[in-house]
């Protein structure tokens, strides 16, 4: 199972998918760290959020 989390860390924003709630950004997303909460934004974005070390919360501010 740890490896399934491992490579959705380093791989999903090549496919278009962010973790939702990663556990360094609870402060700003108001969740918990939910190693299993993926969500589809787009590969363009998602490589952009990822890029930055960025939460989507963050994202948003930036492009606002």
């Amino acid at each position: 199972r740890d490896d399934v989390y491992r490579w959705l860390a380093q791989n999903a924003y090549k496919y278009g998918f962010i973790n939702r709630y990663p556990s360094n950004k609870t402060e700003i997303t108001g969740v918990i760290n939910e190693s299993w909460h993926y969500r589809y934004i787009g590969k363009e974005t998602a490589v952009e959020i990822y890029s930055q070390g960025i939460c989507l919360e963050e994202y948003v501010e930036l492009i606002e």
